[in-house]
């Protein structure tokens, strides 16, 4: 009786084991296509090459890739969980920075879409620096400083920086990135809560992201 209840355990933990990696190799896999910025579509075809390659090179082990899901809805989820850990890693680390800078572009797409890209580059106290692009912002509307402004504003406060501890701001030396009454690098200034913002602040003018070649 002993024997068979542990056979009995060594089945369903290899069977658990097999499931949980087949969901591993989900999330591998649907990173994988994101990263190649392919369709969630192409994860039905990625499974069915990875059955014919298994069937020649490796027939029993077939039924474990077999479980593995790589529907166009199951990739879908794969990808939103993955994006929202991310989001999470990117606001935890930002919230240990001790100081940041901001650097924004704007240029149309070939959709003629313009597209506000935010980067932020940021030190906690252990000296290490990270820099991500924060996000890519769709201006479906008007570009003028105000919206702009408000579409920074927006990435910043979603991943609740301190906007006290913001050093710099680099543009790409648009008129309505640098103006001095009404400018982004104007509104960035203000909008800071440090008491001796104009000592701390330099609004920068820069190439960003080929931003010079794209216009």
């Amino acid at each position: 009786m002993v024997a068979g209840l542990k056979k009995q355990q060594s089945a369903f933990t290899r069977s658990r084991d097999i499931a949980d990696g087949a969901v591993r190799a989900s999330y591998i896999i649907a990173n994988e296509l994101v990263q190649a910025s392919k369709p969630f579509s192409d994860g039905e075809l990625v499974k069915t090459c990875m059955l014919k390659a298994a069937e020649v090179v490796c027939p029993e082990k077939r039924p474990a890739f077999a479980n593995i899901s790589l529907t166009r809805n199951t990739v879908a989820d794969r990808v939103t969980e993955l994006s929202s850990d991310l989001s999470s890693q990117m606001k935890e680390k930002i919230k240990s920075f001790i100081a940041f800078s901001i650097a924004i572009d704007e240029s149309t797409d070939v959709t003629d879409i313009a597209q506000l890209a935010i980067f932020i580059r940021g030190v906690d106290e252990t000296l290490t620096i990270t820099e991500e692009l924060l996000e890519l912002v769709p201006m479906n509307d008007t570009t003028t400083a105000d919206d702009i402004f408000s579409s920074l504003v927006g990435a910043l406060d979603k991943v609740g920086v301190d906007w006290s501890r913001a050093v710099s701001l680099a543009t790409d030396g648009a008129p309505s990135m640098v103006g001095r009454k009404a400018g982004v690098a104007t509104k960035f200034r203000d909008k800071d809560l440090t008491p001796n913002i104009d000592a701390l602040v330099k609004a920068k003018r820069c190439q960003v992201s080929g931003a010079s070649s794209s216009k």
